[in-house]
């Protein structure tokens, strides 16, 4: 039986969230062994490379489970996906992904610069910034998942005849 484009989403969306819960305070950890405190610099430099990685390769994963779940007919689309924005994103993955990555990141940067400047502190201890990670790259990860899910099956159900 096939699923609703919500439930593939949900799916999807949290699949994505949750190896990136786990994958980037384990990558942070790589990157710093000696588990130094980050000061806003590297810290947004590490917000600005996660964010571009992160949502390229959700894109090119959830991309490709897209199209094969629709091909497959293991997806349901009850009407075609509707929005001006959403059809004038890239189609192409890559693209989207670091569209996506940008976006994000340019937010993400802000924010984390502000929360630095409100709390008053030099740097976060590393146990901290990895927390950090842990709560803001699910949620970038999932916001990625759906948007690529609506685009890919905006993009499908165009191709569609009638």
């Amino acid at each position: 039986m096939a699923q609703t484009a919500e439930s593939f989403i949900r799916k999807s969306g949290l699949t994505a969230g949750l190896f990136n819960l786990v994958l980037n305070p384990l990558f942070a950890w790589l990157s710093n062994m000696d588990m130094a405190a980050v000061p806003p610099g590297p810290a947004a430099v590490d917000t600005v490379i996660t964010c571009l990685i992160m949502s390229l390769l959700v894109a090119l994963f959830i991309s490709a489970d897209t199209r094969r779940a629709f091909k497959a007919g293991n997806l349901e689309t009850s009407e075609k996906p509707s929005g001006r924005l959403l059809c004038r994103l890239p189609g192409r993955p890559w693209k989207l992904g670091l569209l996506f990555g940008f976006a994000f990141a340019a937010v993400a940067v802000p924010c984390l610069a502000g929360m630095y400047a409100l709390s008053g502190v030099d740097s976060l201890t590393f146990f901290a910034f990895a927390a950090l990670k842990a709560v803001y790259t699910p949620l970038i990860a999932y916001a990625v998942a759906r948007w690529v899910i609506l685009r890919q099956l905006a993009a499908l159900a165009a191709a569609l005849p009638g």
